[in-house]
């Protein structure tokens, strides 16, 4: 049964990682799939302000294309009858998109009613909206609206679109909110067969240079792009759940070790054959495997739903989001293969004695309890393996920083391997202890104990100090990445001290059209200036950058607090002189551009040709940034609309006092915008990254559950197997009180053991994991500092294991002596 535990809770682990890691990207791709239909190519604009819907005419007669159908979306806040709000996307279109993608059969003919709107069923059910409710809330572009719900769009009515965050208005209407008249973000084809490639090169000039053509599934790549640091820091915890698995199945295994190495030499010494033997041994194994694995994909699928479920809201401004739980085969397989192979694997350490040239009862002959020692020789191997394992983990870093993940899986088989020297060193360095101070009787007693540790037990403790190394590795540098966040989101938000923005448009990249509110902010007692700030997305190859345009002097924070290459005051001069960029790291590999060279970026006017004035990190959002000028920014972009107004204040003047009158300015002038402080955007930041993050938070936590739960296991099984021997004690006279403290010594040390090697190498993995987010992924990640976390994690696990041993520790302490004369 704990075999049959730990293949579970390995399978449970590395199924709930897998299917978490493709749920978002899997959802999407549905989503993605359900708008694009039949349609191969798209002609896409670059930019919100849209391109010509004259251009679906001219679409229409290029040869070869069979249908086409026009889309026009803008990402957009709604609020409930109930006050919830959400940022979603509104999608514009006619009847010719449900032809195109065969929904016209299903779409209630409502959506199309002038005056109201149509939610997917993910977004009514969070917004608490319905046909019956009154009407929701809509802020586009610096404007509310009030609509009626005419439809729900439920799986019947549009498949998988119910499971997005989006609604569907006429085109004309969203056009009208949105103040873009005959604009489309673009134009879904059909090709008929054969005639992709005409229709692609016709529309590249039709686009000349100034649009888009690409697949019309192109978000899908996008979004795998976006999702690659993440999914690659679950795949790293996939594995290390995995080896944990393994371990507890291997250690669990380990407590049936000794009997059944005696039944295999009894049935050896009667004359059954090897194969049979191996036939019964890889039998139990299977049905073992199985049934513990099944039990494992039921728990894994459990927690993708609940501990494991990922925010991603973080992402939700650049991509259309579904919200399903995708369970594809490969996880399915994956993990029930590997939890089947685990149980064989821990289930063959008995056939060892089987090999060519041992005696068939050499099992009786061992030294401590038959068939559960370890030999000094082969703790020395294991400590030489670690330390080689080490140094590979390095050596993989230090030449491909892009191997960290694959070097810190190196390093917790390190750890595993390090358990019995760290044991050993504890042993000799209680010894030389109590031969210092020979008083210390109890002392003694428990290193006599202890210095015929089983093999399960040591086992035991790797587990656990695998379990810590994953702890401290993935929740440090969690922390780290946290701090560099937090850094980069005051550096950001402290560039002016009042924003106002549409509502949850922490990154400012939705437009709205700014009135007379500046000229009014900026006659309010106490206000110094008011600026104009702006930004979108940007598909820059196989990426979907972010846009950040600040007018001059307006970056100083963020950029000297987020620049990696080149100055930073000469970034912020050269972009207000125009014609430079600073742009994320890695995105100035991948082009393998340096500073002063040119970059070329797909604007809405044409290619411009751009100098690198900087790199910098990627602000939290991991395709990339890019930095340009505001004079540049209205020139390629072709628009002066701002993205958020940023307030600054006179000395002494009353932030909240002036944000509530700024407030008022906006409610009266009907505004669906909102005015925010610098800390209240610092903290949205914050949370929306730190929901984003929230995963390897509960990974890391799950680890350092697991190895209370480990060594635990470890210390009972333990206590519980010595009972005779401590009968003998008691026959001797030792009292239950002292042999309480030679337990509670022996735990110490031995709880020492794993707990130290993880602690070690978790730190060191939590560097290595930090290396490749800073320079692999161009997160801002904080500095690796003096942090109490792994000293914290070392206390709990010990105090706590200690607590839940002390139950079984206090009733061994007061068995019977006459156990000791029975047996």
């Amino acid at each position: 049964m704990l075999a049959g535990l730990g293949v579970a809770s390995g399978v449970a682990l590395v199924f709930a990682a897998m299917i978490t890691n493709g749920s978002i990207a899997g959802s999407a791709r549905e989503v993605v799939q359900a708008v694009a239909g039949p349609a191969s190519l798209q002609l896409r604009a670059r930019d919100t302000g849209g391109l010509d819907q004259d251009l679906v005419k001219r679409v229409k007669h290029i040869p070869g294309v069979s249908q086409d159908a026009p889309l026009l979306e803008q990402t957009a806040t709604i609020t409930g009858p109930y006050g919830r709000r959400l940022t979603i996307n509104v999608a514009g279109t006619n009847l010719s998109f449900g032809l195109l993608n065969g929904l016209a059969h299903t779409l209630p003919i409502a959506t199309f009613t002038p005056g109201a709107i149509a939610l997917s069923k993910t977004a009514a059910k969070e917004l608490s909206a319905s046909t019956s409710t009154p009407n929701v809330s809509l802020e586009l572009g610096g404007r509310m609206f009030h609509l009626k719900v005419a439809a729900v769009l439920g799986q019947e009515a549009a498949g998988a679109l119910s499971q997005a965050r989006m609604a569907i208005m006429p085109l004309e209407r969203l056009q009208r909110f949105a103040s873009l008249q005959r604009r489309l973000t673009r134009i879904l084809i059909k090709t008929r067969p054969g005639r992709e490639p005409s229709v692609r090169a016709a529309l590249l000039r039709l686009a000349a240079g100034r649009l888009a053509v690409t697949p019309a599934n192109a978000d899908v790549a996008l979004l795998d792009q976006a999702l690659k640091p993440s999914d690659q820091a679950s795949g790293f915890f996939a594995a290390i759940s995995a080896l944990l698995g393994f371990l507890f199945a291997f250690n669990a295994m380990l407590l049936t070790v000794p009997e059944r190495r005696q039944a295999i030499a009894e049935l050896r010494l009667i004359g059954t054959k090897r194969l049979a033997i191996v036939q019964i041994v890889a039998f139990q194994a299977l049905c073992l495997g199985i049934a513990a694995a099944l039990v494992g994909l039921l728990a894994g699928y459990g927690l993708a739903l609940g501990v494991f479920h990922q925010s991603s809201g973080y992402l939700a401004e650049a991509f259309t989001l579904g919200t399903n739980t995708i369970v594809g085969v490969q996880p399915l397989l994956f993990s029930l293969i590997g939890g089947v192979l685990a149980t064989f694997l821990a289930s063959a350490v008995p056939l060892l004695d089987m090999r060519r040239g041992r005696a068939m009862d050499a099992v009786y002959f061992e030294d401590g309890s038959p068939g559960n020692t370890l030999s000094g020789h082969m703790q020395t191997r294991l400590g030489a393996g670690a330390i080689a394992l080490l140094l590979l983990a390095s050596v993989l870093f230090a030449l491909r920083p892009t191997l960290a993940l694959v070097a810190s899986g190196v390093l917790a088989l390190a750890t595993v391997f390090a358990v019995p020297l760290a044991f050993a060193a504890i042993l000799r360095a209680g010894t030389l202890l109590s031969a210092h101070y020979q008083r210390l009787t109890t002392l003694q007693v428990a290193l006599t104990s202890l210095k015929s540790a089983t093999l399960r037990s040591l086992a035991l403790a790797a587990t656990g100090a695998v379990a810590i190394f994953g702890g401290i590795a993935l929740g440090g540098s969690r922390d780290d990445l946290l701090r560099g966040i937090d850094g980069f989101a005051h550096s950001y938000a402290s560039d002016a001290q009042l924003w106002v923005a549409n509502p949850e448009d922490n990154q400012a990249t939705v437009t709205f059209s700014p009135g007379h509110y500046p000229q009014q902010i900026v006659g309010l007692p106490g206000v110094g200036a008011v600026q104009s700030f702006q930004g979108g997305f940007l598909e820059l190859g196989n990426r979907r950058v972010w846009v950040i345009a600040r007018p001059p002097g307006a970056n100083t924070s963020v950029l000297r607090s987020q620049t990696i290459g080149g100055s930073w005051t000469e970034t912020v001069r050269r972009l207000g002189e125009g014609g430079w960029i600073a742009v994320s790291q890695q995105i100035a590999e991948q082009h393998h551009v340096k500073v002063g060279q040119f970059l070329s970026l797909p604007t809405p006017s044409g290619e411009a040709h751009l100098r690198l004035a900087a790199t910098t990190t990627n602000l939290a959002w991991s395709p990339g940034v890019i930095f340009i000028g505001t004079a540049d920014y209205k020139r390629l972009w072709m628009t002066s609309a701002p993205t958020a107004l940023g307030v600054q204040l006179r000395p002494g003047t009353s932030v909240p006092g002036t944000r509530a009158a700024i407030a008022s300015i906006l409610n009266r002038g009907g505004s669906g915008l909102e005015a925010t402080s610098a800390t209240t955007r610092e903290m949205r930041i914050d949370q929306l990254t730190s929901d984003g993050l929230g995963r390897l938070g509960e990974i890391s936590t799950l680890l350092v559950i697991a190895a209370i739960l480990a060594m635990t296991a470890a210390l009972v099984s333990s206590i519980l197997q010595r009972r005779t021997a401590f009968a003998g004690l008691r026959l001797a006279g030792v009292r239950a009180p002292r042999l309480r403290r030679i337990l509670m010594i022996e735990a110490t040390l031995m709880l020492g053991a794993g707990s130290f090697a993880g602690v070690v190498a978790g730190i060191y993995g939590q560097a290595i994991i930090d290396g490749y987010l800073k320079h692999v992924t161009g997160f801002p990640v904080a500095s690796l500092g003096a942090s109490g976390r792994p000293l914290e994690i070392l206390a709990i696990v010990i105090v706590v294991v200690l607590l839940l041993a002390a139950v079984p520790g206090w009733s061994a302490s007061r068995v019977s002596p006459t156990l000791a004369l029975d047996e």
